[in-house]
C-alpha cells in the first residue's frame, strides 16, 4: 500500500504543475461571484440565452441552437418545430397554486418547461403540477428535468408524468459551445460563454484536471492495487470526520474561546448527515446563535450565519434587520455562502490540516458579530 501512496503522491505532483501552469480553469467570474447550487441564478442565465429580445442581440440564434443539440441528442424529435411567432421566455413563471415554473419558453399554443435542478430536492408533485398547467393551457407542450448530470427526478415529483432528462454535463455544455461559435465576432458574449462553460465543467467534474485523473484510475485498478485502493476508499470518510471532529473541533473550541463564544458543537458523523454543521453561543445572547451548516449531505453547500436558539422564540425586530444584512433568509436562518470551501473536498480537508480553515472561519465569525453590534440579540 505504501508504494501505491507514493505513485499517487507522484502522479498528484504533476497534476498540481499542470494547473499552476493554467489560469483558465482557474480563474472563474462565476465561480468567484459563487454562481455554484443556486438554481435561480443559472436559470437567470439560461432564459437570457434562450431569450428572442436579449442583451446579446443574436435574436432567436442560441434558441435555434438549443433546439438542434435537443433534436441531434434525441430529446426532440426530428420533425419537431417551436413557432418563433410571439414566443417569450420567462423564468421563475407563477402559475398561482400550482407553482413557479424555473424556466418556460412559450408562444400561443406551445411551451417549454424547463425545470432546472442543481443541489435542491424534488417538490411533492412538482413535475406533476407543471405538466396540469401545461395540458390545460397548451395544445403543445414539452416538459424538460434539468440537472448537472441528467438524472431522474424522484417519483414523489414526477407521479407519472411524460418528462425529458437533460443534463448540464453534456446538453447544456454543447449548446453552450455551438453559442460561443456564433458569437466568435463579438469578444465580450464568447469570452462569457466560455467563461460559463468552464463553470459548469468544474461542477460536474469535468475539467481537464479531472480528465488527468483517469491516469490514477488506471494504476488504482491495477491488479496488485485493488485490494490497497478498496480499504482506503472505504476508509475515506472516516479520514474526512477525523479531520474535522480531531483537528477542526479543538481549533474552533480555541477560536471561540479567543472571540468570547462557546462552541457548542460535538463530536459526530458529519459526512453521512444532513444538515450537519457547527454552532456557536454568544454568553449575552438570548435568541440567536451562530451556525455553519452543509445544505446538502455529504459535506456540500456549505453556509453561516445566524439562527435562532429555540424556533419558539422570534425577535422580529431584530430579525428584520438582520435580514437585510445577509444574502440568505428563511423563516429561522440569515447566512452567506461559506467563502473557497463552499463543498469540503480534498482541498478543504489539506485546509483544516494546516489552519486555514480556522481562519475562514475567524474571518467570517468576526464579520457576523460586526453585523450584530447594536441589536439586541
Amino acid at each position: 500500500m505504501l508504494q501505491l501512496l507514493d505513485k499517487i503522491k507522484i502522479l498528484n505532483k504533476y497534476q498540481k504543475e499542470i494547473s499552476d501552469l493554467s489560469s483558465e480553469e482557474r480563474f472563474n467570474i462565476f465561480r468567484i461571484c459563487g454562481v455554484n447550487h443556486y438554481e435561480v441564478t443559472h436559470s437567470a442565465i439560461l432564459t437570457e440565452l434562450l431569450s428572442n429580445n436579449s442583451s446579446h442581440n443574436f435574436g432567436n440564434k442560441f434558441f435555434v441552437a438549443f433546439l438542434k443539440i435537443l433534436k441531434r441528442e434525441n430529446l426532440l424529435s426530428d420533425d419537431y418545430h417551436f413557432s418563433l411567432e410571439d414566443m417569450k421566455v420567462i423564468t421563475e413563471f407563477s402559475i398561482g397554486e400550482l407553482g413557479r415554473i424555473d424556466i418556460i419558453i412559450k408562444n400561443h399554443n406551445q411551451c417549454l418547461i424547463v425545470e432546472n435542478k442543481i443541489y435542491a430536492n424534488d417538490q411533492e408533485e412538482q413535475l406533476k403540477r407543471y405538466e396540469t398547467f401545461a395540458k390545460n393551457n397548451f395544445g403543445d407542450y414539452k416538459l424538460f428535468y434539468l440537472t448537472l448530470f441528467g438524472d431522474e427526478a424522484s417519483e414523489n415529483s414526477s407521479q407519472d408524468s411524460n418528462y425529458t432528462t437533460v443534463s448540464y454535463s453534456h446538453t447544456i455544455i454543447n449548446w453552450l459551445e455551438r453559442c460561443v461559435e456564433i458569437s466568435a465576432k463579438t469578444p465580450v458574449i464568447r469570452e462569457t460563454l466560455i467563461q460559463y462553460i468552464n463553470h459548469l465543467k468544474f461542477l460536474t467534474n469535468n475539467t481537464s484536471l479531472s480528465k488527468m485523473n483517469n491516469e490514477i484510475i488506471e494504476l488504482l485498478s491495477q491488479n496488485d492495487n485493488i485490494e490497497a485502493t478498496f480499504t482506503i476508499g472505504e476508509r475515506l470518510n472516516d479520514v474526512k470526520n477525523h479531520l474535522i471532529n480531531k483537528i477542526l473541533l479543538p481549533q474552533l473550541s480555541d477560536l471561540c474561546k479567543e472571540l468570547n463564544l462557546d462552541n457548542i458543537s460535538e463530536e459526530y458523523d458529519r459526512v453521512n448527515r444532513s444538515w450537519a454543521g457547527f454552532q456557536f453561543t454568544h454568553p449575552e445572547w438570548k435568541f440567536f446563535k451562530i451556525a455553519f451548516e452543509f445544505e446538502a449531505r455529504g459535506l456540500r453547500n456549505s453556509i453561516i450565519g445566524l439562527t435562532h436558539i429555540n424556533r419558539d422564540i422570534r425577535k422580529d425586530v431584530t430579525f428584520e434587520i438582520l435580514k437585510g444584512k445577509f444574502n440568505g433568509k428563511n423563516d429561522y436562518w440569515v447566512w452567506n455562502d461559506f467563502p473557497k470551501y463552499n463543498s469540503w473536498n480534498k482541498d478543504a480537508m489539506i485546509a483544516i490540516q494546516n489552519g486555514e480553515m480556522k481562519n475562514l472561519f475567524k474571518a467570517e465569525i468576526e464579520s457576523i458579530l460586526l453585523k450584530t453590534q447594536g441589536l439586541e440579540m
